[in-house]
């Protein structure tokens, strides 16, 4: 089937799946999908065309034939929808519509009639005009202003008398990673897509870089870089348009990715994989540019439960390519030397800059000179922005927010020595005054022409002082009067959703409570109660949410939307597990089974196991890995393992793992488990090196116990020391604290963390120590910093474990801490 077909067949089925659409059923079949269309628009379909739209991807002849199918399945899947959802979707709809009648046409563009009897030549050639004005972007021969993509103005020379003019940018000097850019240009421009980012601090070239590979692509290419009226939004409403020939600039592509509600970002990382992998869509060449921080927390591989940027993953370490730009400016002598005598400031910068030339021609030493001379309140002020920014809010700082809380940060006696009249106009002025021509440590926003002025002064604070900002920062949390200011004065819903995600991330319960962050989508938490620890806790959150589907059953609000009836029967069956009523959850497991959710196969299976029914579970579980769903996968490559049929449990742990596709890598450190316990070391340690390739680092210590334990001291210390210069910490802060080292123990845990690489060694010693009665002092402490550094859901996490181990004093210690945080609100 044609990849435009194929496409279109995908998604219309997975849509009629969450509609709730049985297939031959008199009511909740297809034929009674297509008389709501007819009742709702007057649109006349038949049965037999609207499965061949499904079942072989031809499209309709109208596409509003399609969307009025189309609308009806969301309302039962979804319900009412935001405008501008609906307005986003029905492009993602056009555009597959698009492709497959392309398809249908041979794999050219869709011919439309000529008006007034045009020759073909002349209607193609109008029609190729009219669709590149209507692609998103613009002609590379119009885009002169490199500022406008954020590339970054440089100093001006020190000697500049004004009487030899210097260009705008400072004169290229090229670096190993410019090979890889004038690769992918050259790729594109022989037809092949390509997607690259380039990883570096702030201000060491990246987004000059990309500036000057665009510089090498025909004029017949477009450029766009979407920001308007934010970075995910603007892509997900113009990918599904871009054409062929097309550059996406996306620059600091983690505000494309990593956002508030986790899902978004991830819709912008798979639809940027289609566009990158259909064929007929290329060429597209992808730009892109990241902190390291931000690169290892989209890339790192975490648990499946906890596995929030799959789609992330995938691109930016399957689908692309990238480069790592030193904080060192490492070229060619030569080179250098050249563009030192054409461009004084080049010349500057190599003699005073210790190195690090970009950084210096970005204005980063006169940028730190400004920060140490300012006055506390101006430094009040950047603290400020560097925490609305690192705790979520988007770039646009608006002042009533710097104001706020700025004075929610400033010391008292700070506050009433310096902030006399005047204090913030006179920050504002010292703060944004240019930095010898490049931007100071805050720069106003100024709106560009054809949109609205904001209702005030907007401020953005340099990239350079974010990063560095945010790092020494990172374990802090602001006190409850910045969480309150931040959360009122916000510039958009957004930034107020992501800074109360960010509250509720840190314990503090009361004050995130003010504003929905979106994570609650049914209705079926309380959020006072979200971190009241123990098996009584868990248990009234079950029944609070028991007692919410009865309220909505009895209403019929479930009864329109089938979808939501979906998600609220599985919460049911999910509550009714854990209060202790298998035969009830099995009831209602089952039930969806049988409607056809392969998500219930596992469960169902589950419960037969329980029960001794080990054939039985075994047909439930392969049914729903045959379905494809991962749990079915994995309890089934238990059941095989157990039965030492290791060569088909193997081909499913492939399935699982599926590394190319972000699948859930820890499938292989599971079935290199089940081998060691057959006493198959040799294999397990084949799945040990398997699932630390894909990026499990944790697993290291798996395999340097198993070296030790057969004697191979010489290999397990090789493995050792590839362990440490991998990143993984686990080894040597369980060394520490053994040695009773408890703050390297601590540093080692956090390193790992903040850099992305795991969780894993921060949560076993935070259980380590909570499980020991002499060090639940300084499992406690543990607990606290980590919890004001956002990892409040990660403790919880511990004292489940703990409560079901029968800890319950570390339990109720724990319960102190989040008490103790959520009072001060």
């Amino acid at each position: 089937m044609h990849p435009g077909k194929e496409a279109l067949s995908r998604d219309l089925k997975a849509l009629e799946q969450k509609a709730g659409v049985v297939p031959r059923s008199s009511t909740k079949g297809r034929a009674a999908v297509i008389r709501r269309v007819e009742q709702r628009s007057g649109t006349k379909l038949l049965d037999a065309t609207v499965s061949d739209w499904v079942l072989s991807g031809a499209p309709a002849h109208e596409f509003e034939h399609l969307w009025a199918y189309v609308e009806v399945l969301n309302e039962s899947a979804y319900g009412n929808r935001p405008r501008a959802a609906a307005a986003a979707d029905r492009k993602l709809w056009r555009a597959l519509w698009s492709r497959a009648r392309q398809a249908m046409a041979g794999g050219g563009p869709v011919r439309r009639q000529a008006p007034n009897g045009r020759g073909d030549a002349e209607q193609i050639q109008d029609q190729a005009g009219l669709e590149a004005r209507e692609r998103p972007g613009w002609p590379v021969r119009e885009v002169r202003d490199p500022f406008a993509l954020e590339v970054r103005r440089a100093i001006e020379a020190s000697d500049d008398d004004g009487t030899s003019p210097v260009p705008v940018l400072p004169v290229y000097v090229e670096r190993e990673h410019d090979a890889l850019l004038r690769e992918a240009v050259l790729g594109a421009r022989q037809g092949r897509s390509a997607l690259v980012t380039l990883i570096g601090a702030s201000s060491t070239g990246k987004t000059r870089a990309c500036w000057e590979a665009v510089q090498l692509l025909p004029d017949d290419w477009r450029l766009w870089h979407p920001i308007e009226p934010n970075h995910t939004d603007a892509a997900l409403a113009g990918l599904p348009e871009v054409g062929p020939r097309t550059v996406l600039w996306l620059n600091e592509i983690h505000h494309y990715l990593l956002t508030s509600d986790p899902a978004a970002g991830e819709r912008v990382a798979a639809l940027l994989r289609e566009l990158l992998r259909t064929p007929g869509h290329g060429p597209i060449l992808v730009f892109a540019t990241t902190h390291p921080d931000d690169w290892a927390r989209l890339t790192a591989t975490s648990a499946p439960l906890h596995d929030t940027y799959p789609q992330a993953r995938a691109l930016l370490t399957g689908a692309g390519v990238s480069a790592r730009i030193p904080d060192q400016f490492v070229c060619a002598p030569a080179a250098l030397a050249q563009a030192a005598q054409a461009d004084p400031r080049i010349a500057e910068a190599a003699l005073a800059g210790d190195g690090q030339l970009t950084q210096y021609l970005a204005g980063v030493p006169v940028l730190l000179e400004r920060v140490e001379r300012a006055s506390p309140m101006a430094l009040c002020l950047i603290t400020a922005a560097v925490q609305l920014r690192r705790l979520g809010h988007g770039l646009a700082l608006p002042v009533g927010a710097l104001e706020a809380t700025a004075a929610s940060l400033a010391p008292d006696h700070t506050w009433n020595e310096h902030a006399g009249s005047g204090w913030l106009e006179s920050a504002l002025e010292y703060l944004s005054a240019p930095c010898r021509g490049a931007p100071g440590p805050l720069s106003l926003i100024r709106p560009r022409p054809g949109t609205p002025p904001p209702d005030q002064p907007l401020y953005r604070l340099s990239n350079y002082l974010f990063e560095l900002g945010r790092y020494e920062l990172r374990h802090d949390c602001p006190p409850t009067p910045f969480w309150k200011a931040a959360l009122r004065h916000a510039y958009t819903d957004e930034d107020r959703r992501a800074l109360a995600r960010s509250a509720y991330e840190r314990g503090r319960v009361r004050v995130s409570a003010s504003v929905s962050d979106g994570t609650d989508l049914l209705g079926l938490y309380v959020r006072g109660s979200a971190y009241a620890l123990g098996q009584e806790a868990d248990r009234a959150r079950a029944e609070n949410a028991l007692a919410k589907i009865g309220e909505e059953r009895a209403s019929g609000e479930l009864q329109r939307n089938a979808f939501m009836r979906y998600v609220y029967r599985r919460k049911e069956a999910d509550c009714l597990e854990r209060l202790g009523e298998p035969e009830r959850a099995a009831t209602v497991w089952r039930e969806l089974a049988d409607q056809g959710h392969s998500d219930a196969f596992v469960h169902v299976g589950r419960h037969c196991l329980a029960m001794g029914k080990r054939t039985e579970a075994e047909r439930w579980f392969r049914q729903g890995a045959e379905a494809g769903d991962d749990d079915a996968m994995q309890a089934l490559v238990f059941l095989l393992a157990e039965d030492g049929l290791f060569d088909e449990a193997a081909e499913w742990t492939e399935r699982i793992a599926r590394p190319a596709e972000s699948g859930d890598i820890y499938a292989y450190s599971r079935l290199a488990h089940r081998f060691e316990q057959a006493g198959n070391l040799s294999q397990a340690k084949v799945y040990f090196r398997k699932a630390i390739d894909a990026g499990l680092v944790d697993c290291y210590q798996e395999l340097v116990r198993l070296h030790y334990e057969e004697g191979d001291i010489e290999e397990a210390r090789r493995l050792y020391a590839e362990a440490i210069k991998a990143g993984e910490t686990t080894g040597p802060m369980m060394r520490a604290e053994k040695h009773g080292e408890h703050a390297e123990a601590d540093n080692l845990a956090f390193t790992a963390r903040d850099h992305g690489r795991t969780m894993q060694p921060l949560r076993l010693l935070l259980l380590h120590r909570m499980q020991q009665p002499n060090t639940l002092v300084q499992g406690t402490a543990l607990a606290r910093k980590a919890v004001d550094a956002g990892e409040a859901i990660m403790v919880k996490g511990v004292a489940d474990e703990l409560a079901e181990t029968g800890h319950h004093h570390a339990v109720d210690a724990l319960q102190r801490i989040f008490d103790e945080i959520d009072d001060c609100c």
